[in-house]
Order: structure tokens, then sequence, then C-alpha cells
């Protein structure tokens, strides 16, 4: 594939859907053969009929393999812009999506490019590769910090440290992310439940009268789902996140990460006993169902876009507490305070 074929099919298309543009060196093919004329910095289009063949056998492919791949890096709280080599990049960002969990060593550039390009610096060679992996591997969960609270027997067996003790102590755990990483060194086989929270005053505020919280800083998702999907299969799992088009996705990318099915509150019954009090949704990224694989999610989704609100956690708060929410009993609320493990 040439590396300038996706930045054609892109301006090609949309000379297609305007009739005329600023000239690019990627509608010179067009001038050539007399589809388009140029005018001054403006190409104006004179073939409809066979640009559109052209489009419709040529590039609507590969701009929506453009758009999965798009998407699937947003998904993943990449920030990196897909201008050649779409399917190489789609099938890059599923190798990456699909390494969650395993060692840095078994991910290195060269031997995840061998195996996917039968050469082991073609990665490095290609731009939008090298930026994929690049951004990847900075955000990927050996960074930052985990932070929880236990309520209940959780033992790192190493130092013998129970970090509910620590909780009851200080209020909460930070434990680096290197540590975190090191699953074997935590006995998880008592978490008899499991919360999640995308903002950290909610979830300073969350004391379940047993289980585990963990705090799960919008799309760097990378340490919670290690551990959501190390816990016991019958652990039940409750994410409180704000009901958002971003919200929905951070949820979505948490379940499909750690491979753990959960529920996302606030659900569609607290959204309706809410309503009258919710403030009208006028962000840029809008409600979209499609967007979304869970079926959950995507009724949320149409639940959002018919109603055209959205609810930020701190507000469920004020209006139902959070217990309410999760539907579970209340603990007396420790000081938050933390530690390192």
């Amino acid at each position: 594939m040439r590396r300038d074929s996706l930045r054609k099919c892109l301006a090609w298309t949309e000379l297609l859907h305007t009739g005329e543009m600023r000239y690019s060196k990627a509608l010179d093919p067009l001038l050539a053969t007399g589809l388009a004329l140029r005018r001054g910095s403006t190409v104006v289009l004179l073939e409809e009929s066979t640009l559109s063949t052209i489009v419709n056998t040529q590039c609507r492919e590969m701009i929506r393999i453009r758009d999965e791949a798009r998407e699937l890096a947003r998904s993943m709280g990449l920030e990196v812009t897909i201008t050649s080599r779409p399917d190489e990049a789609l099938a890059l960002l599923q190798r990456l999506q699909a390494s969650q969990g395993e060692p840095l060593d078994a991910c290195s550039c060269r031997d995840m490019s061998a195996g996917l390009f039968n050469d082991s610096k073609h990665i490095e060679r290609v731009p939008v590769l090298s930026r994929i992996y690049s951004e990847w591997a900075r955000g990927r969960h050996l960074r930052g910090e985990l932070r929880l609270k236990a309520y209940g027997r959780l033992v790192h067996r190493a130092h013998g440290l129970d970090l509910g003790e620590v909780t009851r102590a200080l209020g909460q755990v930070c434990i680096p992310a290197q540590r975190a990483s090191r699953l074997n060194d935590y006995d998880l086989s008592r978490i008899g439940l499991v919360l999640t929270s995308e903002n950290l005053a909610p979830f300073e505020q969350m004391s379940p009268n047993k289980g585990l919280v963990l705090f799960c800083p919008g799309y760097n998702t990378g340490l919670a789902a290690l551990w959501l999907g190390s816990l016991p299969a019958a652990c039940p799992w409750v994410h409180f996140g704000d009901f958002d088009p971003d919200g929905l996705a951070i949820f979505e990318r948490l379940s499909l990460q750690s491979g753990r099915e959960g529920r996302f509150v606030p659900d569609l019954d607290g959204l309706e006993r809410m309503r009258p009090s919710l403030p009208a949704w006028s962000g840029a990224r809008a409600f979209d169902p499609k967007r979304y694989t869970l079926q959950a999610m995507q009724e949320l989704a149409a639940w959002g876009r018919e109603n055209e609100v959205f609810a930020e956690q701190e507000q469920v708060l004020q209006l139902l507490g959070w217990q309410e929410v999760c539907g579970l009993d209340a603990q007396p609320h420790a000081d938050s305070q933390s530690t390192t493990s």
C-alpha cells in the first residue's frame, strides 16, 4: 500500500462531497486525468459520477479501517493521528490491546514488529506505527500508581502487610505501579466485592463493609483492569462513573481489558429518578450507541441521546448517595490519607 493512499482517499472523498476544495498534492491525479479542474488555489470537481465510482470501490473500506483504528486508539487512551497505513495501524493497535497483562519484555517493539509484519524494524521505520507504539509504551500499566482501599484481609505476601489494616489506619493505600503489577505478591482470593471509581472524590467517599475499592483515573485503566482480571471469578464488580460518552467508554474499556462483566452506575433506574435535576448535555462528543460493544452501554447511550442530559459522579452523590447508587450498605468513612506499600 502506498504511504499516501489514505491522504488521497480522504481528499478525494471530501472533494466528492463538497464539489470544490483548497488545492493539495493529493488531488494531482484527479487534475491530471481531467476529473477536476484547478482555479487558483481551489480545485473544482468535473466528473462526479466517475469520482463517485472510484471512491466507492477504492476509498470507503480504507476510510472505514482508519475510523476503526482511530476509535480503538481513542478507547485505549492513545492520542495519535492516523494519516497513513490504516490497516497496519489497526493491526498494531489490536495487538497492543491484546497484550494487556503480558510482561513488558514480551511486548518489545522489535518482537511485536516481527510477529505482525515479518520485519523486526518495520514499526520503527513507519512513522504512524512508531508513534502508536511509543504512545502506548509511555502509558502502559507499569507507570504511575494504584490507589485502593481494602475492607477485609488483603495480604502482601512478601512483606506480610495486610492492606485492610493499612486502610483502617490511614484511609487508603497507594502502591507504585511496578509493585502493583506483580499480582502474585497479593492474596486476592478473599475479595468478595470490588468497586471502581472514575473520579477521586467519590473514591474517597466509598466505604463498603467488605471488599475492595479501586481508583481508576479516567482512561488510565491499565492497573485497575489488571487487578479486576485477577480477582475471583465470583467477585461482583460495580463501577461508579460519570454518565457521559467518555464515562461509558471508560467502563467498557475496563470490562474488555479485564475480561470481567460488571455493573455501571448510575444505571437506568437511577438516571430516570434523577432526570429532572440533570443538566443538559452540550459536549462535543454525542451519545452514540454504535460507539459501544456492550449492550448495557448501548442502552445507556441510547437513553442519553434521547434525554440529552448527563450526570457527573459528584452530582449523583449529592442526589442519591453512593450507597444507594451502588446498592450497598454504608460503613463509617475513614479519613482519606495514603501510604506506599
